[in-house]
């Protein structure tokens, strides 16, 4: 029997439903249910009593219950230690990071490390921070820059106490307006005030997509988005064509002002009120030891230039 088996019918028992379970595991639900049934077929007995709303453990899985968490548990334990030892072996550390690094000098930042150590060697995994626990939590990456709303995390609404969190930056939400826009001359904006305007936003399922909708929606209105891009450079120069209004991270707009050759960009960023606010931690798994490669990059972190205002 496959051996990840034990994990998906523990956390299956857990949340009693297939959709929450397959959502935890980053499994489709047919895929789940396919395992799971694979399971009963080796063992010949039923594990769980299905109805259209949600599964309960039968006498059987009940008895199963703790061995098979034994068993992923056991399982998580060698896979993380010869993990850690292949990669101290190799002096090789993994980085999971948000698109957006020249602008928040993470790049800087491991131009330094590979100065201060060139015996390490770094690879790095570009995603959406929506994408990137997954990645820490599937031992793809020892270490991940992850962008989080502010506000989750002042208000405790993340429970998820698996991860240590170093901060790095702070940063807000802002409106690009072309300056011929009347509201060009505001010095902040609420989101109210834009309620009439056509949007330019990062591409659609990413977090940024979600926190600027979730915003608008708080503000009272749906968002009227006629373009979505993961590139900053495309939406920039929608912007600048003077008929469109992006929503993006203040840090997204200064370093990308110098693609264009005027002397003053054709759009200007506007600070929205009540501030929409994000964070941007260094994490790691609280319960994996770190190799030494990983040890290094968060002191050189923590102790670099290239640390940015919090």
């Amino acid at each position: 029997m496959d051996i990840n088996y034990f994990k998906e019918f523990t956390v299956l028992a857990e949340t009693g439903n297939f959709w929450e379970a397959s959502e935890r595991l980053f499994l489709n639900q047919s895929t789940l249910s396919k395992h799971i049934k694979a399971m009963e077929r080796e063992l010949g007995v039923s594990l769980f009593a299905r109805t259209t709303r949600k599964v309960e453990l039968t006498e059987f899985g009940r008895a199963l219950l703790p061995y098979a968490r034994t068993i992923t548990k056991t399982q998580f334990e060698y896979a993380s230690v010869l993990l850690q030892k292949k990669q101290s072996q190799k002096n090789l550390l993994t980085i999971g990071t948000i698109p957006s690094m020249a602008q928040y000098q993470i790049t800087n930042l491991l131009l330094d490390y590979r100065k201060t150590y060139p015996e390490c060697h770094v690879k790095m995994i570009e995603n959406d921070a929506s994408n990137l626990k997954a990645l820490l939590s599937g031992k793809k990456c020892e270490l991940i820059f992850l962008r989080e709303p502010k506000r989750n995390m002042v208000e405790g609404a993340d429970a998820d106490d698996t991860l240590v969190r170093i901060p790095y930056v702070s940063d807000y939400l802002v409106a690009v307006l072309p300056c011929s826009h009347p509201l060009a001359d505001c010095s902040e904006l609420t989101l109210r005030e834009l309620q009439q305007e056509s949007f330019c936003f990062l591409k659609e399922n990413t977090m940024i997509y979600e926190l600027c909708c979730l915003a608008c929606q708080e503000a009272g209105f749906i968002p009227n988005i006629i373009f979505d891009s993961h590139s900053l450079e495309s939406i920039l120069a929608m912007v600048a064509q003077g008929s469109y209004t992006a929503l993006l991270m203040n840090h997204h707009v200064p370093a990308l002002t110098r693609t264009f050759s005027d002397a003053r960009p054709p759009f200007i960023a506007v600070k929205i009120v009540p501030a929409v606010s994000t964070q941007i931690s260094l994490c790691y798994c609280r319960d994996l030891p770190l190799s030494s490669a990983a040890r290094h990059f968060i002191e050189l972190l923590q102790s670099s230039d290239c640390l940015m205002e919090r």
